[in-house]
């Protein structure tokens, strides 16, 4: 099984913005699949991921994306999701893209603040030769969402050089790393999805780069406008110095909520809403009042650790299910099994077993 550790996930990251996270439910929705049991008990609603500059934690982005990949199987949607990912989507980082003067400008915006948008990645773009090189690289292990996010990463960035250009990227091609999908042959999409491939793409490659002819990206987009590129750059850095000003705060109850049952012993069931007041030297009250306050509440918060702390567990082949559901705090198997397959589209058995 190649789970990411959860626990691992840097604390202190901005987190992704909400309309990522409605965009894959409507992907998922475009599949055939019912999108709401994709965020289902992670206290977000597509009504709280339409307001404005709403961010999600990346805690439950990947707990979200790992039950949309389980959902939709050999579907490819990674390939589907960056289809979906219209570069006016990307706010004032799109904007600069549109208004850049080059497509390789607007590609050095994207390497420049792609923290905004995708905190987990790192882009660079270097050239070879007559060949201008994207490469994008994960900043810590995604797991299971490897080639997911690699997929909807490039592929994303080449339908956006596509939609600037007015035109494809003629010449260009995608190289992954890892196994070629089912859903791939040839380079191109199999099956009638309605989907397609922007450029061709193979697997098995050392790195995951976008690779283009360098003459190709010197060529200005449609609405190049340097005017509208300079306000879009300024909106970049406003945002960037409003999210990292956040990060200094001190940490919220959400987070020390967090941070407390993440290194909760795993031998031990996690703790009752009133057991973290007192730890915390509140009350249960206040402690319910400041959750809502910040937008959360201790059930949501525990569905989130729980599903976590469970893919952890069951990597231990050492313990039965029936001693995974009782560390969570399940004295049901049953109602374990019913919890873990909402969380990922799986039983517990199926997870361990890698099917």
């Amino acid at each position: 099984m190649n789970s990411v550790q959860l626990r691992q996930l840097p604390a202190n990251q901005p987190g992704v913005p909400a309309i990522y996270l409605l965009l894959l439910c409507d992907v998922v929705k475009s599949l055939g699949l019912d999108d709401r049991k994709m965020i289902e008990g992670l206290g977000v609603d597509r009504a709280g991921l339409l307001e404005g500059q709403r961010r999600v934690s990346l805690q439950i982005c990947h707990t979200a994306a790992c039950r949309a990949v389980a959902m939709a199987g050999d579907q490819g949607l990674g390939l589907a999701y960056a289809q979906a990912l219209n570069v006016t989507l990307h706010g004032s980082l799109g904007m600069m893209a549109l208004s850049s003067p080059s497509i390789s400008a607007a590609m050095n915006a994207a390497t420049e603040y792609v923290t905004l948008r995708a905190p987990f990645l790192s882009v660079t773009q270097i050239f070879d030769g007559d060949t201008a090189v994207i490469d994008v690289a994960a900043r810590w292990s995604l797991g299971e969402l490897d080639r997911f996010i690699m997929e909807a990463m490039l592929a994303g960035l080449a339908h956006m050089a596509g939609q600037l250009l007015g035109a494809p990227l003629t010449g260009a091609e995608i190289r992954l790393s890892g196994p070629c999908p089912d859903y791939v042959r040839d380079g191109q999409l199999v099956g009638d999805s309605g989907y397609q491939v922007p450029v061709p793409i193979t697997y098995g490659h050392a790195s995951c780069q976008l690779r283009a002819p360098a003459s190709l990206l010197e060529e200005a987009p449609r609405l190049a406008n340097p005017t509208v590129a300079a306000l879009a750059r300024e909106q970049c850095e406003q945002e960037f110095r409003q999210l990292f000003a956040e990060q200094s705060q001190p940490p919220g109850m959400v987070e020390r909520i967090t941070g407390m049952l993440r290194d909760w012993p795993e031998s031990q069931a996690l703790p009752s809403q009133d057991e973290v007041a007192a730890l915390l030297h509140t009350s249960t009250s206040t402690l319910k009042r400041r959750l809502r306050e910040e937008g959360s509440n201790y059930r949501d918060l525990m569905e989130v650790l729980q599903s976590e702390r469970a893919r952890l567990l069951l990597e231990n082949s050492r313990l039965g299910i029936s001693e995974v559901a009782w560390r969570l705090g399940y004295n049901d198997v049953s109602n374990f099994s019913r919890a873990f397959r909402r969380w990922t589209g799986k039983t517990p058995r199926q997870w361990r077993g890698g099917a």
